[in-house]
């Protein structure tokens, strides 16, 4: 519960006027949806950032996205509890591929799998991004360090073939990483902490 107020404090101060409709939507997701997607991993590591879901804000804006540039297959690198899985490959019938690297939460999400949404035990900095074509990638920032992030964006645009990728609550060091290594062709931004920015490799 404590770790729940945190993430609600943590909204009003970073969202700004954005707190309101951001936990407006939240609530409405708590309680239309499984409660397990909203649940928060605290990390004591050097190099994962907290577990913590995407907002159901972004996600609805990033499906506004994919709807324009008529996106069929998904990955999520570092998919959590599997928010974005569930809202992306069950609410909205896309198919999704979900990376990650904790096996006791990759094990609780594998209740997900279906049809559209498969979950890889792995880690996102060694995954073989080119084992198939993904139409976009998202990235709902699981990395502290910025040698880690430059890693991944290397991968992500070097990759052989075109995608688009989606990196959410990029901090200005990091969107620094994302501006010179990926193209950046919109920003959706709240604060310099709190934002998505859409690309390409």
């Amino acid at each position: 519960m404590i770790d729940y107020l945190k993430t609600l404090l943590n909204i009003f101060k970073h969202y700004h006027l954005y707190s309101i409709p951001i936990i407006f939507n939240e609530l409405f997701f708590y309680f239309k949806h499984d409660k397990f997607l909203n649940k928060i991993k605290i990390y004591k590591s050097n190099s994962l950032s907290n577990s913590i879901p995407c907002p159901y804000f972004f996600l609805k804006i990033i499906n506004k996205f994919i709807k324009k540039k008529n996106i069929n297959y998904l990955c999520d690198l570092g998919s959590g509890y599997g928010k974005i899985l569930y809202f992306f490959g069950k609410l909205s019938k896309y198919k999704i591929d979900g990376v990650e690297i904790n096996n006791e939460i990759f094990k609780k999400s594998k209740i997900l799998e279906n049809q559209n949404i498969r979950i890889i035990n792995d880690n996102i900095l060694y995954f073989d991004l080119n084992n198939n074509e993904y139409d976009l990638f998202i990235l709902n920032d699981p990395l502290k360090q910025l040698d880690d992030l430059r890693m991944l964006i290397n991968k992500l645009s070097n990759l052989q073939y075109n995608c688009y990728i989606v990196l959410i609550n990029m901090t200005l060091e990091k969107a620094d990483i994302v501006k010179q290594n990926l193209k950046v062709i919109q920003i959706y931004k709240i604060s310099s902490t709190k934002n998505i920015y859409f690309c390409t490799n």
